[in-house]
């Protein structure tokens, strides 16, 4: 039975660690969140393209800025400390593999098949800058496919991209 359950506990460690978030933070060696007492939170309209869902932006705006607020910072129009929101679009061509051992006329009975197709990518990018001083203090980037579980466009998929960017800041 002690075997059974060190093996269990070894795969389950093994699962948790190979589970990589897809979120890459980086910031300034001196910055600390703690350090600040109010922030604000502006999305950049700039580059946003026609097919980004304005409600999804503002849902996300809203759930980082509970969780900000948690933390104990106090949300201030005013403030030097802004969180600005950048999300785009990339349209990216990708093809289906060949097997190097097999020929496409034993798994495909149509002999012009189209291997090439079109993914789009959604890049959300999130940075804290300082106003005062002009600089970034702080970054995250996450990247999703069209109809991923990790789309922003749901709500709980937005809680926990929110949950990993407050995790960071520890």
């Amino acid at each position: 039975m002690n075997k059974i359950t060190s093996l269990l506990s070894l795969i389950i460690l093994i699962g948790c660690t190979a589970t990589q978030s897809n979120i890459k933070t980086d910031s300034i060696e001196t910055f600390n969140l703690s350090n600040y007492n109010e922030f604000n939170i502006k999305i950049n309209n700039t580059n946003i393209s026609a097919e980004v869902n304005p409600i999804v932006l503002e849902r996300f705006k809203e759930n980082l800025k509970t969780a900000v607020e948690q933390r104990g910072l106090k949300y201030n129009k005013d403030s030097n400390i802004v969180f600005d929101i950048n999300f785009t679009t990339k349209e990216t061509v990708e093809s289906d593999p060949l097997n190097f051992y097999y020929s496409r006329y034993y798994y495909d009975y149509y002999r012009y098949r189209d291997d090439v197709y079109n993914v789009t990518q959604n890049i959300l990018r999130v940075n804290l800058r300082n106003l005062d001083d002009d600089k970034t203090l702080w970054t995250v980037v996450t990247v999703w496919r069209d109809g991923s579980s990790r789309s922003i466009s749901s709500d709980d998929a937005s809680n926990m991209l929110v949950d990993e960017i407050m995790i960071s800041f520890l």
